[in-house]
């Protein structure tokens, strides 16, 4: 779901480059309510787009919690470059490339299911106190989606044990699951991905200056993986899946909330 970037943030003229204000995620978040209120009031021939819509922006929820957490703990650990750069704000269009790093995983999401990594942020691990902290400012990431994941199969549980019912139930179970996927893609150790961030530190410096271009080549591949070899899209599904059941989610379902996702099919 995202990567992070210990080189410097690629350069943009000072007119490219967006102001990070509040009210942006702020009005996503409205936006998120909304749709879950829709898919509680709103008509059933509906649903199928209520649906769409609510987990793609929940998505984009979660992609901002995950990138603030990366930057939360580097600016802990030393990196306060984070707030110039704008990462400490609740607006999306700082993590990353807006194309790159949120329209093209969001049109993969769409596509093909997988919640494939996004948001960006570019860290100065030299200004960091140890490579525990570097460790730890990758890690934050996924500790997010973790939280985030732990938080919508808690409320899940409750509210099935409350007898639930409507078309929100199972668009919260898909945005579960989605996250549960996110948490074992960015826990790979693999270039480019949180997991192998979680390394870099205790890696040889001689490594270093080939790391950059090995991320590029190794998500490149990942993508390719993914989405063309048969059978490794679905190892990954069976793995989300297995993960969001164990921690509670209802397969039935997850069922009925991937076919309101995939309402065109």
């Amino acid at each position: 779901m995202s990567q992070i970037a210990d080189t410097a943030e690629p350069a943009q003229p000072a007119a490219a480059r967006p102001r990070p204000v509040n009210w942006v995620g702020g009005a996503i978040l409205v936006l998120w309510i909304g749709l879950g209120a829709g898919l509680v009031y709103g008509p059933p021939a509906a649903q199928g787009v209520l649906t769409f819509a609510f987990v793609m922006v929940g998505w984009i929820l979660a992609v901002m919690a995950h990138e603030f957490s990366h930057a939360a703990v580097a600016w802990l650990g030393g990196d306060h470059t984070v707030v110039e750069k704008g990462y400490l704000s609740f607006d999306p269009r700082r993590y990353g490339d807006v194309g790159v790093s949120l329209v093209m995983p969001l049109i993969f999401l769409a596509i093909g299911g997988i919640g494939f990594p996004g948001g960006a942020v570019y860290l100065r691990p030299d200004l960091m106190r140890s490579r525990l902290w570097r460790s730890a400012a990758a890690l934050a990431g996924p500790g997010a989606t973790l939280v985030i994941l732990l938080a919508l199969t808690t409320a899940l549980r409750v509210w099935a044990n409350a007898g639930a019912q409507g078309a929100l139930f199972p668009a919260l179970t898909v945005l579960a699951f989605l996250q549960a996927m996110a948490l074992i893609l960015n826990l790979l150790p693999i270039p480019g991905l949180d997991g192998f961030g979680a390394l870099r530190p205790f890696l040889p410096p001689a490594l270093t200056p080939h790391l950059a271009k090995a991320e590029g080549l190794a998500m490149g591949a990942l993508f390719l993986l993914l989405f063309l070899v048969p059978g490794a899209g679905a190892l990954l599904f069976g793995a989300a899946a297995s993960l969001g059941v164990a921690m509670g989610l209802i397969p039935e379902a997850l069922q009925a909330g991937w076919q309101a996702f995939h309402f065109w099919r």
